[in-house]
């Protein structure tokens, strides 16, 4: 080998580190891009999917917009069982009940002791029913 070829190779091989790498804004992209599909799937929930024969829903829960406290009172038959849950929902606050039989269910909001919200609602999947003014 010459003397040029030499040189050639070593000009070659110190070429690096005269250049900074052009990668590193990929490199944070492709980080950036990972931390915000993380945080994605975070929000979004574990993805465990929702068995459609399930006999329950994970939670039903009252959310409650009013100024004062209410009173939720839900009667349902299912199976030939009556279910009869009660909660007491602050102002401004969320209470659920976890592992809720699916079916459908009367229901009475009352605020300050007298009705003031009743119906039925079919309870089929995780919801939360908010109570407003």
């Amino acid at each position: 080998m010459t003397k040029n070829n030499y040189l050639l190779i070593a000009f070659l091989l110190l070429i690096p580190l005269f250049f900074k790498s052009q990668n590193t804004g990929l490199d944070k992209g492709i980080a950036i891009g990972n931390i915000l599909i993380q945080g994605f799937s975070a929000i979004k929930g574990n993805g465990k999917s929702v068995d459609p024969n399930a006999k329950t829903v994970d939670s039903f829960c009252f959310k409650n917009k009013m100024d004062e406290k209410i009173a939720v009172n839900l009667v349902g038959k299912i199976e030939d069982e009556e279910i009869k849950k009660a909660l007491v929902v602050p102002k401004e606050s969320k209470e659920c009940i976890y592992d809720f039989p699916k079916g459908i269910y009367t229901y009475e909001i009352l605020l300050n002791k007298e009705i003031y919200q009743k119906g039925e609602y079919k309870v089929s999947e995780e919801t939360i029913m908010t109570i407003n003014k």
